[in-house]
């Protein structure tokens, strides 16, 4: 129970901070030596997450629903993407991404590669357009931004806000989207792995440990929403890459050390 609700809280941080929820729960359970959950606990916990978004942004999504905006056909193409990959590599991805020590690596490579990516787009972006400027075009492209995120150490916030910024977004709009068209995809992908895990069929212990889990998500995530929606509008990301390469570099040191 005390690991479901570490990786919760994981979850929670990782999710919306731009440094890859995908390459903690990874790499956190190798790393500390506690048992790993598995790919369809870690993808359940997206559950939490995604519901912490609806709780933060529901008037958003009623108002567009109630109106018919464009914005919520800019999230559903912007969702595209991530979505697609997702469902028809999803084998591939688990068995070649996610097992195995070489993943380890893989992920901690992603991380710092992508870290340089998103450095210089932060510090290049004019910061000039808010939401009301986004386009069919530029939202497809945060989608296929979004689609990287499969891949542990890119990170889904980090990938969505760097292409935001690269659109001209200031960094509080680039963040806005970036949790707003992660509400369908991480949902998505929370609901199609509980089929796994429902066929699994769980014991009481590990049903509790999953209830334990994504509440754990729904509530810190909430927080820290709104804590990164507020900091972003002061701050660059530095502080997140610079965290990025220190994470990823211990990681890489202790990998070569244990083979």
């Amino acid at each position: 129970m005390i690991w479901a609700i570490l990786l919760g809280t994981i979850q929670a941080i990782t999710e919306f901070l731009p440094i890859s929820s995908s390459a903690h729960l990874l790499i956190s359970p190798w790393l500390f030596g506690f048992p790993r959950m598995g790919l369809a606990f870690d993808a359940a916990l997206h559950i939490g997450t995604s519901l912490a978004l609806l709780l933060f942004f529901w008037r958003d999504f009623w108002q567009m629903i109630q109106k018919r905006d464009k914005f919520l056909w800019l999230i559903l193409i912007a969702s595209i993407p991530g979505a697609a990959i997702g469902f028809f590599g999803d084998k591939l991805i688990e068995q070649y991404l996610h097992e195995g020590s070489a993943a380890i690596l893989i992920a901690a490579v992603g991380m710092i590669l992508m870290t340089g990516v998103i450095w210089y787009i932060d510090a290049t972006a004019k910061l000039q357009k808010d939401l009301s400027k986004m386009t069919r075009k530029e939202a497809f492209l945060v989608g296929l931004a979004q689609a990287l995120a499969l891949i542990p150490g890119m990170s889904r916030s980090g990938a969505t806000i760097a292409a935001g910024l690269a659109a001209g977004y200031t960094r509080e709009a680039a963040a806005r989207f970036s949790f707003l068209i992660g509400t369908p995809i991480a949902l998505g992908a929370g609901l199609y792995k509980a089929t796994d895990i429902v066929q699994a069929q769980p014991s009481n212990t590990e049903l509790m440990q999953l209830i334990v889990g994504v509440v754990t998500a729904a509530v810190l995530g909430f927080v820290v929403i709104r804590w990164l929606l507020g900091y972003v509008q002061k701050h660059s990301l530095r502080v997140f890459l610079i965290y990025r390469l220190v994470f990823a570099s211990i990681v890489i040191i202790v990998w070569f050390v244990r083979q």
